[in-house]
């Protein structure tokens, strides 16, 4: 038997390590390039009612929800995501006679997106010796993530973006006071890493698609704050809503051309702030329904604008708009060991115009179809499943590269994502020594 004294020290040491893991983070799979994977549990409801406090990672979308359970509790998920996503130009023009007619020659399509994992992991404790009603948690996430990369890097849209990266790793401690029965609030602080990385065929000395690839790379660390509150004003019936806040990344690195010289550069990032209404209502003694809607101020992000310290700025221009999701989902008690969900999402991509839609961000309005279960291993110990496809409307792109290519086309795309998650109570409700 463990003590509780080194219970502690081993549970920060296994969400390090599951924190770890959120380094192999590679698609977006929500509006803009958030990634919305963050639960197994809320997985296999296309994430309706993630703030209403059904499980303990719902303190991501609401740190009022650190505060749901009793004692020491941890929580983690690992979800496979398994993106296709087909680019097709179907016309190309150039200023120059000579570079419209030489592009001809290479490929028009090609795949952009490959496998990635994505990591989460939650732990909260309860100060019964201090305050019964005083709950102290943290979360560790990658809130936002991109890998694009096409199979073949000299194809027709390679001058308008061949590899596009973004990894970030965010560290949210959170505090949840019941101020009331019923009554639930929480904050938090966030403290994200970023590090981004962009390439396109093309310099001032050639536009071509088998040129050297020119790139920006530069990382930073950001701070925000999270807060929300969770009331539960019957039996039965339990309404969250939180906000997590905008954060503005100052990648500082380096801009170059990949073999050649570099100088120092900086882009500004900015992400949007996210506030999540959920409910979750019993309408049967072993049967819950569930809903969410989440807007995100995707409308922040008007450009990726690389600051050089010698030569011009270069400008990808975003001009998004607000994103939103609406989710609806069901849960069943099967037995007292097994839990069924399932549900259903409709979201707004923040892209609505093709003007809008990057290459490499092939994003567009989205259907989530999903289906999951809980096991109750033991007392302490539950297993959760989930899996989602996501069907996204094609969606077309017109944009115009840093070498003067008109490029028009169109992007083909679908997900699928298989969840694991585990969830643990640790040893009772006595006070954190």
């Amino acid at each position: 038997m463990h003590s509780r004294r080194g219970m502690v020290p081993a549970v920060a040491y296994g969400l390090a390590a599951i924190g770890s893991l959120a380094l192999t983070c590679g698609a977006a799979e929500a509006g803009g390039f958030s990634v919305r994977e963050q639960s197994g549990h809320y997985q296999g409801l296309s994430f309706a009612g993630s703030a209403s406090g059904g499980a303990l990672s719902s303190m991501f979308w609401n740190p009022a929800a650190t505060a749901v359970l009793p004692g020491l509790n941890t929580e983690s998920a690992y979800s496979l995501i398994l993106p296709e996503a087909q680019v097709t130009v179907t016309s190309i023009d150039h200023p120059n006679p000579g570079l419209d007619n030489a592009i001809a020659g290479f490929p028009n399509s090609t795949d952009i997106a490959g496998p990635a994992i994505v990591a989460a992991s939650y732990a909260a404790y309860q100060l019964t010796g201090y305050d019964p009603n005083l709950f102290i948690g943290v979360g560790i996430n990658s809130p936002f993530g991109l890998t694009t990369k096409p199979d073949d890097p000299t194809y027709q849209g390679a001058v308008l973006g061949r590899t596009t990266k973004l990894l970030t790793v965010n560290l949210n401690p959170n505090v949840a006071y019941r101020i009331a029965p019923g009554v639930i609030v929480g904050a938090g602080v966030q403290v994200q890493y970023a590090d981004g990385k962009l390439k396109f065929a093309g310099n001032p000395l050639g536009q071509l698609p088998n040129v050297p690839s020119t790139y920006f790379r530069g990382d930073d660390v950001a701070f925000g704050a999270t807060a929300g509150v969770l009331l539960q004003p019957t039996a039965g019936t339990s309404i969250g809503l939180g906000w997590r806040s905008q954060l503005t990344h100052q990648l500082e690195g380096d801009f170059g051309v990949v073999g050649a010289v570099k100088v120092d550069a900086e882009a500004e990032l900015k992400l949007p702030d996210i506030v999540t209404l959920s409910l979750t209502q019993a309408i049967a003694p072993n049967a819950r329904l569930l809903g969410t809607v989440e807007w995100s101020r995707w409308s922040v992000f008007k450009e990726l604008r690389v600051d050089r310290s010698v030569g011009p700025d270069v400008a990808i221009d975003a001009n998004w708009s607000d994103g939103w999701m609406f989710a609806l989902g069901g849960e069943y008690d099967y037995s007292r060991q097994l839990t069924l969900r399932a549900g259903a999402a409709y979201e707004i991509s923040p892209v609505d115009a093709p003007e809008k839609r990057i290459t490499t961000i092939p994003d567009a309005d989205r259907i989530w179809l999903s289906t999951g279960a809980s096991y109750r291993w033991s007392e302490s110990t539950t297993i959760d499943l989930a899996y989602t496809h996501i069907f996204l409307e094609d969606g077309r792109f017109e944009r115009t590269s840093l070498t003067g290519f008109d490029v028009e086309g169109e992007v083909e795309a679908s997900t699928d994502i298989i969840t694991v998650g585990l969830k643990m109570k640790w040893g009772g409700e006595a006070p954190l020594k």
